[in-house]
C-alpha cells in the first residue's frame, strides 16, 4: 500500500506527541495562525523523550565527514560573487566555514548567507542562483535523473534563478524545496521558503512545473510567466495567482510574522521524522530495482555473447522498465534527502536565534538536525555506487537514452544497437516501487554545443563561462528588505546560541570508495558485464549543435533493423510513433507519413507514405512496427486509412 509523504508526516505528528499549537505569549514572533503542520498544547508533551523511530542519525547509514576529491574532478557548482557574511558546509560535514567568490562547490554542499549578505553562484548548465540574504541553498546532484542536470535546493530564505536553454539530451533544472520540487526547462523565477517551512515559487519568464511533496505522482502545477503559486508546509500547491511585482523581501517578511515559533518547530520535527521512513522505504526501493537491473543486465551480456538477438529482445522490456523506475526512484529520495535538510535547517535557525523559546523541545529536534548532514552524503554514495553505472546502462538499453546516446557522445555496443527498446510502459515502472514518484518532464530543448556533463564535469569548466543572471523585473534589485519588519523569525535577529552537531567526523575518502552500512552484500553490481566506453565529447557537441528541434523537441529518423512490408488492404489498424524526445501523447485519427530508412539489396531505401484522415492534423515521421511490408522494388507507394493509437516521445 502506498502512503503519501503528507499521512506520513500526519502520523509522525501523532506519534510524536508533541507538535501543535502553543500558548506561550512570550514568544517573540507573536503570531497566531502558524502555516505549520500539527499544533498540539506542547504542555501536555514530553519534550525529552526521544523520536519513537530510533535514531535518525544511526539510519543514514554513513558517517560524517567530507569527500577526498580527484585532481580532475570539476566542480558542480562556482561560487562567483559574494557580499557580506557567506558560509560553506561541505557535504558530510557538520560545520560551516567561510568562502570566498572564485571558490568551488559540490553537490551535497550547503551554502548560507548572513544578515545583509547576498551571493550567486553559478551551475555546471551555466544556470545561474542568486542567493538573497539570510538564506541557505544546497547544491543538487547531476545523477538523479537518467539525463543529466544540473539542480540545487532553497533550504532556507530566497533564492532567484536564471536557468539556461536546456541543450539537447540534457534534463530539467531541478529546485528542491521543503514543500515540493520545481522542474524547469530554461526560466527566470525566484523561490523562497518562509521560517514554518511554507515556500513560493514566482516566474518572471517562461514556465515552471511544481509537483508538491504530499503527492509526487500528482499532475504538475503549471505556472506562466507573471504568475506565482504557494506550496504549504505540508507539501500541497495552490493554484497560480498573478504576480507583477518582484516582491520577495515583503512576502518574506510577512509569511515569517504569521509564524508562532513553537508550533513550527513541532512541525519541522514531525515532518523530519516522517521523511526519515520515507528516505528508508524509498532507498529499499532503489536497491530492489537496481538489484533487478543488474541480474538482466547479466542475461543481457550472455546474449551479446552468444549473438542471440531473440535473448536480448525479451530482457529489453524489463530491463528499460528497470532503468525508469531506478531514476523515478532517485529523484523521490533526492526530493525527500533536501526536504530533510530544510527543516533541518529550518529548525535550527529558530533555535540559534530563539534559544529561550524553543529550547524545552530541542532534544526532539537536534538527532535529526544531525542526521541531515548525512542524507546529502548517503545520496552522494549512492549516486557514485548505482546511479552513474545505471546512468551508462540507460543510454544503451533504455528508448530515450538510446536516442540521446549520441547527443552526450556515447557510443551504443554494436550489438545492443541492432535491437531497438520498447516504449516503457509507465505502470509497470510504477508497480515496481512503493513510493510515489512524479511523473517525467517533457524537457524542451534547443540545438546548442554546451557541454553536457554525463558525470562529473571538467576540472576548468567555468574557466569561460560568463555569469548572466536575467535582469530584474523593476527598477531596483529582485530583493528589497522591507524598511520597517514586522517578523522576528530570521532576517534582522542576531544569532544567540550556536547550534553544536554530535555526529563523530570520520576519515575522508574518495567518494566512490565510501560504503553505506549495511545492505551493500546483496548489491548485484551494475554495469560490471555491458561495459559503455567513456564519452566524447566532441562529437556530442556537434550532434547537439545539429540535432534537429521542432517545438523544442528531438526530432529523429527512426531506423530499424528487418524487412518491411507493405499492406495489401487499403484499411489497416496501425500503431504510429512520433520520435521526436519529450513530447506528450495523442490518440486520435492523424495525417500520417511513414518512411522506411531501412534500404533495399541495392542498398536503396524504401518509401511508404499512407494518407491517414485527420482529426488534429497532425503530420509526423513514425515508423510502424504493426504494418508488415513486402518490398518488391526500391520504392513503393501505398495509401489506405489508418486508425489508432498515436504514441509522441519516450
Amino acid at each position: 500500500m502506498r502512503t503519501s509523504l503528507g499521512m506520513i508526516v500526519l502520523s509522525a505528528a501523532v506519534a510524536l506527541g508533541a507538535c501543535g499549537k502553543s500558548e506561550d505569549k512570550k514568544d517573540p514572533a507573536g503570531a497566531a495562525g502558524a502555516k505549520t503542520p500539527g499544533k498540539a498544547d506542547p504542555g501536555k508533551a514530553d519534550p525529552g523523550k526521544a523520536p519513537a523511530s530510533g535514531d535518525p542519525v544511526a539510519a543514514v547509514g554513513v558517517e560524517a565527514g567530507g569527500f577526498e576529491r580527484e585532481a580532475d574532478e570539476g566542480a558542480a557548482a562556482v561560487l562567483t560573487a559574494a557580499s557580506g557574511t557567506v558560509e560553506v558546509r561541505r557535504v558530510g560535514e557538520p560545520t560551516y566555514a567561510a568562502i570566498a567568490a572564485g571558490d568551488a562547490l559540490y553537490a551535497g554542499d550547503q551554502l548560507r548567507t548572513g544578515d545583509g549578505a547576498a551571493a550567486t553562484v553559478t551551475f555546471a548548465d551555466e544556470s545561474v542562483a542568486e542567493l538573497a540574504e539570510v538564506s541557505t541553498l544546497g547544491v543538487g546532484s547531476r545523477d538523479g535523473t537518467a539525463d543529466p542536470a544540473s539542480s540545487a535546493a532553497v533550504l532556507a530564505g530566497l533564492a532567484r534563478f536564471t536557468v539556461t536553454d536546456r541543450a539537447p539530451g540534457e534534463g530539467a533544472f531541478r529546485v528542491y524545496t521543503p514543500a515540493g520540487v520545481v522542474l524547469t526547462k530554461g526560466t527566470v523565477y525566484g523561490v523562497g521558503v518562509a521560517a514554518s517551512g511554507e515556500a513560493r515559487v514566482g516566474v518572471e519568464a517562461g514556465a515552471v512545473d511544481v509537483v508538491g511533496l504530499a503527492d509526487l505522482a500528482a499532475e504538475p502545477v503549471a505556472i506562466e510567466a507573471g504568475h506565482a503559486a504557494s506550496l504549504e508546509a505540508a507539501g500541497t500547491v495552490e493554484a497560480p495567482v498573478a504576480w507583477a511585482d518582484d516582491d520577495w523581501g515583503v512576502w518574506r517578511d510577512s509569511a515569517d510574522a504569521e509564524v508562532e515559533l513553537v508550533a513550527a518547530v513541532d512541525g519541522h520535527a514531525a515532518a523530519l521524522t516522517g521523511l526519515g521512513a520515507g528516505l528508508a522505504t524509498a532507498y529499499a526501493d532503489l536497491e530492489t530495482v537496481a538489484v533487478s537491473f543488474g541480474e538482466l543486465e547479466a542475461k543481457a551480456a550472455v546474449a551479446a555473447d552468444a549473438g542471440a538477438t531473440a535473448d536480448y529482445e525479451v530482457v529489453l522490456p524489463e530491463a528499460s522498465a528497470d532503468l525508469e523506475a531506478s531514476f523515478a526512484v532517485a529523484g523521490n529520495i533526492e526530493a525527500m534527502t533536501w526536504a530533510y535538510a530544510g527543516h533541518a535547517e529550518l529548525a535550527a535557525g529558530i533555535y540559534e536565534r530563539h534559544p529561550e523559546v524553543v529550547e524545552p523541545r530541542w532534544t526532539v529536534v537536534a538527532p535529526h538536525v544531525d542526521a541531515a548532514v548525512l542524507w546529502p552524503k548517503r545520496f552522494e554514495v549512492t549516486a557514485a555506487a548505482t546511479l552513474q553505472p545505471l546512468r551508462a546502462q540507460y543510454y544503451v538499453h533504455h528508448p530515450r537514452g538510446r536516442v540521446h546516446a549520441e547527443l552526450v557522445g556515447v557510443a551504443v555496443p554494436e550489438f545492443y544497437a541492432k535491437v531497438e527498446p520498447p516504449e516503457v510502459d509507465e505502470a509497470k515502472v510504477r508497480g515496481r516501487v512503493k513510493v510515489k514518484v512524479w511523473r517525467r518532464p517533457v524537457v524542451l530543448v534547443k540545438p546548442s554545443p554546451r557541454s553536457v556533463w554525463v558525470s562529473a564535469p571538467q576540472a576548468n569548466w567555468h574557466a569561460k563561462v560568463k555569469v548572466k543572471p536575467a535582469k530584474a523585473r523593476a527598477r531596483v534589485a529582485w530583493y528589497v528588505r522591507p524598511p520597517e519588519l514586522k517578523a522576528k523569525a530570521f532576517v534582522g535577529v542576531k544569532v544567540k546560541a550556536a547550534f553544536k552537531p554530535r555526529v563523530v567526523v570520520g576519515a575522508k575518502a574518495p567518494r566512490a570508495r565510501v560504503r553505506v552500512h549495511g545492505g551493500d552484500a546483496a548489491r548485484v553490481v551494475v554495469g560490471a558485464k555491458v561495459k559503455i566506453k567513456a564519452p566524447d565529447l566532441s562529437l556530442a557537441a556537434k550532434a547537439r549543435a545539429k540535432v534537429k528541434v521542432q517545438g523544442g523537441v528531438i526530432v529523429r529518423d527512426h531506423r530499424g533493423a528487418a524487412d518491411v512490408a507493405v499492406p495489401d488492404a487499403p484499411d489497416v489498424g496501425v500503431k504510429v510513433r512520433d520520435h521526436r524526445d519529450g513530447a506528450a501523447e495523442v490518440k486520435g485519427k492523424v495525417d500520417v507519413k511513414v518512411r522506411d530508412h531501412r534500404g533495399d539489396a541495392g542498398g536503396k531505401a524504401a518509401d511508404v507514405k499512407a494518407k491517414v484522415k485527420a482529426g488534429a492534423g497532425v503530420k509526423v515521421k513514425v515508423k510502424a512496427p504493426e504494418v508488415k511490408v513486402k518490398v518488391k522494388a526500391p520504392k513503393v507507394k501505398v495509401k489506405g486509412k489508418a486508425e489508432g493509437k498515436v504514441k509522441v516521445g519516450f
